[in-house]
């Protein structure tokens, strides 16, 4: 699940491009701060919601 997310953010990279304005060919270097951004939102999304999914099924449970 954590792969297939990362490549479909992957995929929006041009329109990342498009959105930040910028045309020139010289700007593929920049997809490597993109990919670590991407990922590193998918693991923090991972983990809260690990975290959150914790708390709920602690809650829920009889003392």
């Amino acid at each position: 699940m954590k792969l297939a997310a990362f490549l479909i953010l992957m995929l929006l990279y041009p329109l990342f491009l498009r959105l930040t304005h910028i045309w020139d060919i010289r700007a593929i270097p920049l997809i490597l701060p993109y990919a670590l951004a991407a990922l590193s939102l998918i693991i923090l999304a991972s983990e809260i919601g690990s975290f959150l999914l914790k708390k709920i099924s602690n809650s829920s449970r009889p003392k």
